[in-house]
């Protein structure tokens, strides 16, 4: 019981929604020996795949990499609220299955396996929990869903009634958290709307691709540079939702120099990159660690490597009179900067804008890599080129 109550608080104070899934379903199947599992959240009466994992498929020395991959690939299927499938039935009856060998099911029950992932993955599926995401109101509002329990010698054997108690309980801490956290991310998104009164363009789509795009080419850097683990997760906490908010300082730039269909004058454009600083202002809390991250992407997203970007070294953004000074460059740009103003630049290029045709992704990719070491940190740029997998899998799921 101690172990439970270590492992429910492990995940109680995370707030970035992407996080706290990731870490609910690995935490879960920490807990029972579980080789697999599936997150499943609910809209309506579907039930969608937001979290895949499984050791044996996607283990190795890139594991981590072939995790978030197969997140985003998931992401887009989804099943019915119903009593035909197993997460169906437990999200409709709100029920829990404790099932010893899926392709022996007792006949005389609605619910039936579903083997075509088995057939394609060749994978074999025999021991399955599956419980019900209760939050307060005793609403369902997903499903967990854990696959092959495992014995130290990698023996598959079924679940056991104590881990059905245990992971119910879990279940239900974890549900409400989720609930916390999805009222987290709908209040940036209401931030990020803001901006797009003025800005057509900075949507909640491409504020969460850039945020996905962010988080996944942090994680391919960190793990090049040995970055553990739990600081990975530290920090995908306020990254995700620092990139998400890069343009948020638009909301103090007029509609009528945002939506100009000219050419800008002079001014103009001062106008326009002040959005960086009236952002950064936002965030002034100094000794909190998401305001200062937060801070430093509003701020320094348009900075660029070689130095020609803005808005340049200022001596304190809290003055009534700014004065742009010499740009930043190289390393002297906060990383996390360095990180979305490839995320940004990516997905604006990439993206159909009234001023232009969306890129072909080809060319996207050539312009970035032709800026290397210019207006991109080399090193992210190489990183970059090398996770394309994901990339389009992240394309995939926000495409709206």
């Amino acid at each position: 019981m101690f172990e439970l109550l270590e492992t429910i608080e492990s995940i109680y104070n995370i707030k970035d929604l992407d996080t706290l899934l990731e870490r609910v379903l690995l935490e879960a199947r920490r807990f029972v020996f579980a080789d697999a599992g599936t997150l499943y959240l609910k809209s309506d009466d579907r039930l969608y795949f937001s979290y895949v994992q499984n050791d044996s498929l996607f283990g190795g020395s890139e594991a981590g990499q072939n995790r978030m991959t197969n997140q985003y690939i998931y992401s887009q299927h989804s099943i019915s609220v119903d009593r035909t499938s197993l997460a169906g039935y437990v999200a409709a009856t709100g029920e829990s299955l404790l099932i010893d060998d899926v392709y022996h099911i007792h006949s005389g029950v609605s619910f039936s396996f579903n083997p075509a992932f088995d057939a394609r993955s060749s994978y074999k599926t025999q021991s399955m929990l599956i419980v019900p995401l209760r939050n307060r109101d005793e609403a369902v509002i997903g499903v967990l869903q854990l696959i092959n329990a495992k014995l130290g010698d990698n023996q598959i054997v079924p679940f056991s009634e104590q881990d059905r108690l245990f992971i119910l309980q879990f279940a239900r801490s974890a549900a409400n958290t989720i609930e916390q956290a999805r009222l987290s991310q709908e209040m940036v998104l209401r931030m990020v709307e803001l901006a797009e009164l003025r800005d057509p363009f900075e949507t909640s789509a491409h504020a969460k691709r850039v945020g996905a795009y962010t988080v996944e080419l942090y994680t391919r850097w960190a793990q090049r540079h040995g970055i553990s683990e739990n600081q990975v997760r530290e920090t995908h906490e306020i990254l995700r939702t620092a990139a998400m908010l890069h343009d948020v300082g638009k909301v103090a730039v007029s509609d009528a120099i945002l939506k100009k269909p000219g050419e800008l004058t002079e001014s103009e454009q001062v106008r326009i990159r002040m959005h960086t600083v009236f952002g950064a202002r936002l965030f002034k809390h100094e000794r909190s660690a998401w305001d200062r991250m937060a801070a430093d992407v509003v701020l320094n997203h348009h900075e660029r490597w070689d130095g020609r970007g803005y808005p340049g070294k200022i001596e304190n953004i809290h003055a009534e009179e700014i004065h742009f000074g010499p740009g930043k460059r190289g390393e002297e740009i906060p990383l996390v900067a360095r990180i979305v103003a490839i995320a940004d630049v990516y997905d604006a290029l990439s993206s159909e804008r009234a001023y232009k045709e969306a890129w072909d992704d080809e060319i996207v990719l050539e312009y970035i890599a032709n800026e290397s070491g210019r207006q991109f940190d080399p090193e992210l740029v190489e990183v970059f080129l090398g996770m394309q997998d994901v990339i389009r899998s992240i394309r995939t799921k926000y495409t709206l």
